[in-house]
């Protein structure tokens, strides 16, 4: 059986116990739970540090010194699967027992702000990586070409949720709301508050504070952080219309994966999903529930459509569990990314 070591920005082993638990759901866990039925043996190596141990310019440049000495941090392991990109696929080539998968959450958008050093040393790093996970097939070709990888080495897999923790369930709301998640910076959360304002309907927001400067909410808006996973999922099952705004496929900050996540949990509990265009969303999502970016008529109009109009908000909710079942589960990443360990281990 291929042994896979999974290593991420900051710990998850606490993580895999609560969900082994049932405390959690293995969302963030990208299938390493379901491998095993598949013929990979994998298990979670933490990061010596995490990221709230560095700070500032000798931060950044210790975030990505860490990973020099991680290929030999590693025992008993045939391949890696994990986001650290700067140089540690490159360095691992002095350890050729060892393979490399490198999952590209927003590699594309870090290459495309990086200096043009930064951006070779990212590309020799990614090249050196027996296989590169991208998350859309917009993505894998950007990736593609700004880091001249060989394309059979560049895989597009779908992500996926829980979708034995995020089922539909009935709610402990007595009135419908409209719901956003997420933290990532490219959200577009001055267009969402835009958009609801003066409706007739709750807003709630989860959402990262840092995301909020500068945007004034309407007073039909409430905004949680940092909330527990089972307080989300009620959170879920009670919203009307699930809505993911983000900004343009151009824009510098955040992830060309952002809104994944949120989307990918919004659809196993069944809601109806209206999102702001961007390429990636085309592997995930049908073009009647996509706006334009940057456009509060369109997104709100999209949103009364939901609220206004049962038949449409049940088929969207029907459309969205079976999208999750069938394509967008941990189960289902899992099953389409341990041909590609076992590749690379070899």
């Amino acid at each position: 059986m291929t042994r896979a070591a999974f290593v991420f920005q900051n710990p998850r082993r606490q993580l895999l116990e609560d969900v082994r638990a049932g405390r959690e759901p293995d969302t963030a866990l990208v299938g390493l739970n379901h491998l095993a039925e598949f013929g990979v043996d994998a298990r979670v190596q933490d990061p010596l540090l995490g990221r709230q141990d560095y700070s500032g310019l000798v931060g950044r440049l210790a975030w990505t010194a860490r990973e020099l000495p991680l290929p030999w941090a590693i025992s008993e392991a045939d391949v890696v699967f994990t986001p650290l990109a700067n140089v540690f696929p490159l360095v691992a080539r002095l350890r050729p027992s060892l393979g490399v998968v490198v999952v590209n959450y927003g590699l594309n958008v870090i290459h495309d702000r990086s200096s043009r050093a930064r951006r070779r040393l990212l590309a020799a790093s990614l090249r050196s990586a027996r296989a590169v996970i991208c998350l859309g097939e917009s993505q894998r070709r950007g990736m593609i070409e700004r880091a001249g990888l060989e394309p059979a080495n560049v895989h597009t897999l779908l992500l996926g949720a829980d979708v034995e923790w995020f089922t539909p369930r009935h709610a402990h709301a007595t009135e419908p709301y409209v719901l956003t998640v997420g933290k990532d910076l490219a959200r577009d959360l001055r267009t969402f508050a835009d958009a609801v304002r003066g409706l007739d309907v709750h807003v709630e927001l989860v959402a990262h504070p840092r995301n909020l400067a500068g945007v004034a909410l309407p007073p039909n808006a409430r905004v949680r952080s940092f909330i527990p996973a089972v307080e989300l999922r009620e959170l879920y099952a009670g919203a009307a219309c699930v809505v993911v705004p983000q900004q343009h496929d151009e824009y510098p900050y955040g992830s060309d994966g952002g809104g994944l996540t949120a989307l990918c949990e919004a659809m196993a509990m069944g809601k109806p999903i209206v999102a702001t265009e961007r390429a990636i969303l085309q592997d995930y999502l049908d073009s009647d529930e996509l706006v334009p970016p940057h456009d509060p008529a369109a997104l709100r109009g999209a949103i009364e459509y939901v609220l206004t109009d049962a038949g449409a908000a049940a088929e969207r909710g029907a459309r969205s569990r079976l999208r999750a079942e069938q394509r967008h589960s941990t189960r289902r990443f899992a099953e389409t990314l341990a041909p590609i360990l076992q590749a690379a281990s070899r």
